[in-house]
């Protein structure tokens, strides 16, 4: 009994060695292996005689035949490679979203000052054409107010101007951008002049709108230079 469990042990394990799958690599040639796993980046498989597992990369291979007359085929199947860069073209545009309503003046908004950080945010992903995001909706980014004047009087408008630098992309690295925008308020100086003959002195107390920019107004950031963003 125990001779014939031994021959039916050896029948088996000889059975499984010659079972092969046919594996079609990318380059055009074929393996005959026997595997035994398959991952979202890899297959596993043993050869004939060997007791040791080797891997291939999913990207190397075409199209696998199963010993059963299965196939798989990996041709539409695409590996992302943890080391992988995509390329952020120069002059491509992010949009960004005021975060907040700011004045020139305590009226109409919060009042900056030249000098102040403000705050903006991503309005939509940037993605390349494969839909991989670059630069992530809701990034926060910073701006800096570049010139904040006081509307005065004789009706002088007031003025508002900011810029943005740098937008961090998903990888974590500052992009460089280019975003200068001036705004003034409305001019009250052509009433002044129009009614300056008949009451000069008060004409002079008349001040122009303070600028504005409300939250919620989008902006366009252009990309500077190429940059190169890692996948993860």
């Amino acid at each position: 009994m125990k001779n014939i469990l031994s021959i039916v042990f050896v029948l088996v394990i000889a059975f499984q060695l010659n079972a092969q799958d046919s594996v079609i690599k990318r380059d055009g040639s074929e393996m005959k292996v026997k595997i035994t796993d398959i991952s979202d980046s890899e297959l596993k498989y043993q050869k004939p005689g060997l007791s040791v597992s080797f891997s291939l990369s999913l990207a190397d291979v075409l199209l696998v035949t199963f010993e059963n007359g299965e196939r798989m085929t990996f041709e539409n199947i695409k590996i992302k490679d943890n080391n992988s860069t995509i390329l952020l073209s120069s002059g491509t545009r992010i949009p960004l979203v005021m975060s907040e309503t700011i004045s020139s003046d305590k009226k109409g908004g919060r009042k900056v000052n030249t000098g102040e950080v403000i705050s903006l945010t991503v309005q939509a992903d940037v993605t390349d054409i494969d839909g991989n995001v670059l630069v992530s909706q809701g990034t926060l980014v910073s701006g800096t107010i570049t010139l904040a004047e006081k509307r005065k009087a004789a009706g002088t408008k007031g003025k508002l101007s900011f810029s943005v630098a740098f937008i961090k992309a998903v990888d974590g690295q500052s992009v460089p951008v280019n975003l200068k925008y001036d705004y003034a308020g409305k001019s009250k100086t052509a009433v002044a002049v129009g009614t300056a003959v008949v009451v000069a002195a008060p004409l002079l107390l008349i001040k122009g709108k303070p600028a504005i920019i409300e939250a919620g107004t989008v902006f366009n950031a252009l990309v500077v230079g190429d940059k190169k963003i890692k996948m993860e």
